[in-house]
């Protein structure tokens, strides 16, 4: 016969905590005049949110691809390098084609829902070009 597996005695009154849920960044707008020298001195990290192709075909400089069509499987690897330029107090910025473009929103409401403060670059890829600044 099996010898019963004791059991922890029951914690009278007290539950296991709820999963805590992040609180939701917050994600803001920028001005192309204000995004120009965070870009410039390399103290921000930038994500360019088009599709691979579109990004291929030229984006702004340091910009990192992180294409809307890749947000889940890239997620783990991008969260941490949000976490390093947060703890070096480097913003993280999104940008799209244009105004347009939902893309920056849409993974902006992602990564604040995962309590990840964003920006999005007012105008996108378009005000960049629009305003003759190199692209690679």
């Amino acid at each position: 016969m099996a010898t019963p597996t004791p059991t922890a005695p029951p914690r009278h009154g007290l539950s296991t905590p709820p999963a805590r849920t992040p609180q939701p960044g917050k994600i803001t707008h920028l001005p192309l005049d204000a995004f120009f020298p965070l870009q410039q001195t390399n103290s921000a990290l930038i994500y360019d949110v088009r599709p691979a192709f579109f990004f291929s075909l030229g984006h702004i400089p340091g910009a990192v691809n992180w294409s809307i069509n890749s947000f889940a499987s890239q997620l783990a690897t991008r969260e941490e390098e949000i976490r390093r330029a947060t703890h070096d107090k480097r913003p993280v910025i999104l940008y799209c084609a244009d105004l347009a473009c939902p893309y920056s929103n849409n993974v902006a409401c992602r990564l604040s829902a995962l309590g990840h403060p964003v920006a999005i670059l007012d105008g996108g890829y378009a005000a960049w070009k629009a305003a003759d600044l190199p692209t690679e």
